[in-house]
């Protein structure tokens, strides 16, 4: 079976992941970034595993057009973000996510790794007028430094075994 991972990123943290799940894959495989897939003979594979970087509490719109032109397919993802893993945000985006992965495929899993906000959201947050919802407060900048050293070695060895144990079989 033929695996594609495709991945969406802004600040690297997806790709990078999705890189580390490629190498360990022991299975007939491709790997490239949505910007990429415009041609893609999606019939080609039987697995696709979709990296996506969060936006608004899911999937970013690239991942999502893509998803779509997908049917009946055994889908998985790769997700990244910058909230703290043990947050409600961090599971409404698992959910959201497998919602759409489910709409019309197979969805079989999904994993979520903790990442780095990119400088550039950063600095469009700091924009917002106090009381934004996204805007700078000094609780999601203590997060922002927090989330700044992922995803390292811990996180890519979760994704690596994640997957190596779900299409290794």
């Amino acid at each position: 079976m033929k695996t594609l991972i495709v991945y969406s990123t802004i600040s690297g943290n997806t790709k990078s992941v999705c890189e580390r799940i490629y190498k360990v894959l022991n299975a007939e495989k491709e790997i490239m970034n949505v910007k990429d897939s415009k041609n893609l003979k999606v019939d080609d594979y039987d697995n696709f595993i979709i990296g996506f970087w969060c936006d608004k509490g899911t999937m970013d719109k690239d991942s999502i057009d893509f998803l779509k032109t997908l049917k009946n397919k055994n889908v998985y993802f790769l997700g990244t973000l910058g909230a703290r893993p043990d947050s409600e945000h961090w599971n409404d985006v698992f959910e959201n996510a497998k919602k759409l992965c489910s709409e019309n495929n197979n969805f079989k899993d999904g994993l979520l790794i903790w990442g780095r906000i990119s400088k550039e959201m950063q600095d469009m947050m700091k924009k917002f007028p106090a009381g934004h919802p996204h805007g700078a407060t000094p609780e999601r900048i203590a997060r922002w430094e927090a989330a700044s050293t992922h995803p390292d070695e811990n996180d890519f060895k979760k994704a690596e075994e994640f997957f190596i144990n779900l299409l290794n079989k």
